[in-house]
């Protein structure tokens, strides 16, 4: 079984590293007041997450952000959920890269944020953060994947959802740049 996934990870981390070699994508470090569009990426294998998403999804709202939902359930079985799109295992190539059109539209969309809302390995996920068209990517602190993302927030003992997501909203609102 290790050979196995030797192999995989082996053609993984190439396509991914084809793909975002041909990435052509302006990264613009926003405030999260100033952000109009935001993009929430999830493991919705666990019902629990999809409600803390969901409410926080709904709180961006309310301040007048485009919000944009993708969850990845480890299962073949669930395809569908309300007011998210969700791709499952059955979307995964033998490599575990997605193989679904609703991802690659959902990366290619030129969100001012993409929150990477996941802890511990998940490739489907990893892969869609890396290849987004996204402005700014905010993904949870792993030390072997600092080159990919643009913000990484550690969280310590603290391995939640929610925890992540207070950590996100807090730093992003502190950023302060020049507009011009």
């Amino acid at each position: 079984m290790k050979l196995w996934d030797d192999i995989r990870n082996y053609f993984y981390k190439r396509n991914l590293a084809e793909r975002v070699a041909g990435l052509k994508v302006e990264r613009v470090i926003i405030n999260l007041d100033d952000t109009k569009t935001v993009g929430i990426i999830y493991d919705s294998t666990n019902p629990d997450n999809d409600i803390i998403i969901t409410k926080f999804a709904g709180g961006l709202r309310k301040d007048g952000k485009t919000v944009d939902i993708l969850g990845f359930v480890n299962d073949k079985k669930i395809d569908h959920k309300a007011d998210i799109i969700v791709f499952n295992s059955k979307n995964l190539a033998w490599t575990r890269v997605p193989v679904d059109e609703r991802v690659e539209a959902f990366a290619g969309k030129n969100f001012d944020i993409l929150l990477a809302c996941f802890i511990g390995e998940n490739f489907p996920l990893e892969y869609v953060a890396a290849i987004s068209n996204a402005r700014w990517r905010v993904v949870v602190y792993d030390e072997n994947k600092t080159d990919r993302y643009d913000m990484m927030i550690n969280l310590g003992d603290k391995n939640d959802i929610q925890y992540f997501l207070e950590q996100a909203t807090y730093f992003l609102k502190q950023i302060q740049y020049d507009s011009k």
